[in-house]
């Protein structure tokens, strides 16, 4: 932390994003005195001598040792200290790493420290790469808040945990960007829900034609902690309301695709949740018994089918069959259901791979049909994108995303007589309401504060920013980063380079088969990036390494492929130091949420470490006297700050378009 400060004027900088990594507090400590525990009786005692040398008078010995023997310092030091008091301490326990590296005795305690983090199951020790932690060690590091109302959810207790859309947003903006969900729970907090125009229109005017109202909702969201990273459970209570009975719509004219989490949400969460007696599916009958609607629930089906955001035609069309067709498994009520998804999770498979399951009622098994109404109630748009086009029969559109990704649709399963009245809970893309007529309920607008939508005015002519990421991870590094805006809405100066995610020919059919290839596309970003930092056309690249998210998600079964896309991110993170700093640009690492720290498959509320490390030389922290934590939107604020952009333009831009945004919730630079 001690050196000469660099005073940064134009420059060059990599922002590097590292999907779902974050650290648990809790954990890191625990683990840690289980360390210092297991010792050899020679070294717990060099270091309770070395932290005894070294003790501040506020701070004990033997928490500077538990420090100590954390591979990452950060992860351990209250964020509720101020910059000095945490550098303090920081220096602190690299003068005791220091004495223990002298006595050959660090090799003992890493070695210890994996055995135990296997034992527990705790990804970031078990899979550590010593060399990255040295640079994290001894470079300006702080943890960052990535969940709850930092990244602009409602103010929820357990809060909402962290994704990778609203953490691309946050680290693109300026200041905080506000997300759709809030905006939904405030109208229906105010009543203004009941009365949306588009959604009441779409009801009644398929209902007066004498059509169905189809609509679909992801089981999640219960609590902040339980998913609502697509969709929140309020908002599903409150469309039953509008229907039933604010619109006294008949029961048995209302079809609901029920979608299967597992991923966000627990992977068993459909049936067992804790709080929550028999699941998601023990709520959803429970909701639905209230307005005697339990025959609406028509089709049921995992994410991985009807969620699939890389554009596999094998999904799209299984998920439009069940819908249009009503293809699938057949059975009877909630309980068929039960038993058909029992078999899945006692197989050890999750909700998400759940195949498509089609209920049997009355009159056989529901289909949409021409002029029917389908409202989405899913939020968050890049998982909707491929089925609402899909539904609305956008083929160009399709083909566009597709052959993007490098995939080739056939289309022989798409049918041309639909013309569903289509509604959308947000909004997807704009070209759907613009050339298909589909309505939206809460508009989405860009976000003014985003620093590469500002970026023509604040940068030179000749000043380009490169955006990096595979596929599955494309709208993230693009329309979220952006601030919620397509390449056409952005800089006319940026560049964007997306990798095919691995798909059906690499044995990848789903999101939930990527452990067959857990390092996914690390190894082709980390080159991509190398070379483009090597040529230095750039004034600031921006990638995304999507593994320990992509494959975090199928944990508590894919341990060691978790562990192996852990090793590949950071062996990569160590890669892009060295070539950063001999091509002259800064590097800030980051992540978007927590995810692989937990042997779960859904995100997390933890926080997770910023690191920023100069072209050259070192940089002090904003204000010693501020507290030892950060931001997401403070990202955007450093790299601009080490590129040398004019930080009072900047400031000028926040101030008129920062709205009632109380100061801490507008972003500042890491750095001085």
């Amino acid at each position: 932390m001690n050196g000469l400060t660099t005073q940064i004027e134009r420059g060059r900088a990599l922002v590097v994003v590292t999907d779902g990594l974050g650290f648990d507090p809790d954990k890191v400590r625990d683990l840690s005195r289980r360390v210092i525990g297991e010792l050899t009786p020679r070294t717990r005692r060099a270091l309770l001598d070395a932290a005894l040398e070294v003790a501040p008078d506020s701070y004990l010995p033997l928490d500077l040792a538990k420090l100590a023997v954390m591979p990452i310092t950060a992860e351990g030091v209250n964020p509720n200290l101020n910059w000095r008091e945490a550098i303090d301490i920081l220096d602190k326990v690299d003068v005791i790493r220091d004495r223990l590296r002298e006595q050959r005795l660090l090799a003992e305690i890493g070695s210890l420290r994996r055995r135990i983090a296997l034992e527990h199951r705790y990804i970031p020790w078990f899979a550590e790469e010593p060399a990255w932690s040295e640079i994290v060690n001894r470079s300006l590091t702080v943890p960052t808040n990535a969940s709850g109302v930092w990244v602009g959810y409602e103010d929820v207790d357990p809060p909402v945990q962290g994704n990778s859309e609203t953490g691309h947003q946050q680290i693109g903006n300026l200041a905080l960007a506000p997300q759709i969900p809030l905006q939904i729970s405030q109208s229906i907090g105010d009543g203004s829900f009941y009365e949306n125009a588009q959604l009441v229109s779409t009801i009644n005017e398929a209902v007066e034609g004498g059509n169905n109202v189809n609509f679909c909702f992801l089981l999640s969201g219960i609590r902040g902690s339980d998913g609502r990273v697509h969709s929140a459970w309020n908002h599903l209570e409150a469309f039953c309301d509008l229907v039933f009975v604010r619109l006294g719509v008949s029961p048995d004219r209302v079809k609901m695709q029920a979608i299967l989490d597992g991923r966000d949400a627990p992977a068993s969460g459909s049936m067992e949740l804790e709080g929550v007696e028999g699941g998601y599916l023990g709520e959803l009958e429970r909701l639905l018994t209230r307005y005697d609607a339990v025959a609406s629930l028509a089709w049921v089906i995992g994410r991985g089918l009807a969620m699939d955001r890389d554009y596999r035609e094998e999904n799209a069309s299984t998920d439009y069959a069940q819908l249009t067709e009503g293809a699938g498994l057949h059975t009877w009520g909630f309980e068929g259901v039960r038993e058909i998804v029992a078999a899945y999770h006692e197989d050890g498979r999750t909700d998400a791979v759940v195949e498509a399951i089609s209920l049997i009622g009355e009159r056989g098994v529901s289909r949409i049909n021409p002029g029917d109404a389908f409202i989405n109630l899913n939020f968050r748009s890049d998982r909707q994108r491929s089925k609402t086009a899909s539904l609305c029969g956008a083929r160009e559109y399709l083909e566009r995303e597709a052959r993007s990704r490098g995939r080739e649709w056939g289309f022989g399963w798409l049918r041309d007589d639909l013309d569903l009245k289509m509604c959308t809970i947000a909004e997807y893309d704009a070209e759907f309401e613009e050339r298909y007529g589909i309505k939206v309920a809460f508009p989405i607008t860009p976000h003014r504060l985003n620093l590469l939508s500002n970026w023509d005015r604040l940068t030179d002519e000749d000043d380009f920013y490169l955006l990096v990421a595979e596929s599955v991870k494309a709208l993230h590094m693009g329309y979220f980063v952006r601030g919620r805006r397509e390449a056409e809405q952005g800089s006319e100066r940026e560049d964007r380079w997306v990798v095919p995610s691995d798909g059906v020919a690499d044995g990848v059919f789903s999101d939930s088969d990527f452990y067959r290839r857990p390092v996914m596309k690390t190894r082709e970003i980390t080159q991509l990036v190398s070379e483009a930092m090597g040529v230095g056309e750039h004034r600031l690249i921006m990638c995304n390494l999507a593994a320990t998210d992509m494959v975090g998600h199928l944990l508590p079964a894919r341990f060691q492929a978790a562990s192996e896309s852990y090793r590949a991110t950071v062996a990569a993170l160590v890669e892009l130091s060295g070539v950063a700093r001999a091509s002259g640009y800064s590097m800030v690492l980051t992540s978007d949420h927590g995810n692989i720290e937990n042997d779960a498959p859904t995100h997390t509320v933890n926080p997770v470490l910023t690191t920023v490390l100069p072209a050259a030389g070192s940089v002090s922290p904003r204000d010693l006297d501020a507290d030892y934590s950060a931001n997401l939107y403070d990202i955007s604020h450093t790299a601009a700050r080490l590129i040398g952009l004019d930080a009072n333009q900047i400031g000028e831009i926040v101030g008129v378009f920062r709205g009632g945004l109380s100061d801490e919730f507008v972003g500042w630079s890491i750095v001085d």
